[in-house]
């Protein structure tokens, strides 16, 4: 279980840092990867696979400067990571900003991150890209 937890505060750093290869590495082949939010979020959705993943780190890249980036707690659970944080960021198109605090839960199976949920003020973020 400590493994996992490393697995998941190497891949925040790598978010920090602005690299996003890093966290498609580790990923599974059949990842399923989901981020809540409507049509107004650009890379809320589902995605699975680790072109799925990369496309959605794309899509975040083009669509949201991140000003913080605040993981507080990773926890283990099982085969399963849960974490708290927070974050801000500039909507690109707009320029407008959000603060969102955060909480996800990443499936591990094999050293590899099989699965991601996200749960955050969706509306806070949709709001900056109005």
């Amino acid at each position: 279980m400590a493994d996992n937890v490393k697995l998941i505060r190497d891949c925040f750093d790598a978010f920090g840092r602005g690299d996003p290869g890093f966290i498609v590495a580790r990923v599974a082949k059949d990842v399923d990867w989901r981020h809540a939010g409507g049509p107004e979020i650009p890379y809320g959705g589902a995605y699975k696979g680790r072109d799925g993943v990369g496309d959605f780190f794309t899509k975040i890249g083009a669509a949201v400067d991140v000003l913080t980036w605040e993981p507080k707690h990773v926890l283990p659970a099982g085969d399963e990571v849960v974490a708290t944080g927070h974050w801000t960021g500039k909507a690109k198109p707009t320029g407008r900003t959000f603060a969102a605090d955060w909480a996800m839960v990443f499936g591990v199976r094999n050293g590899e991150i099989s699965s991601f949920r996200v749960v955050e003020d969706t509306a806070r973020v949709a709001a900056a890209f109005r």
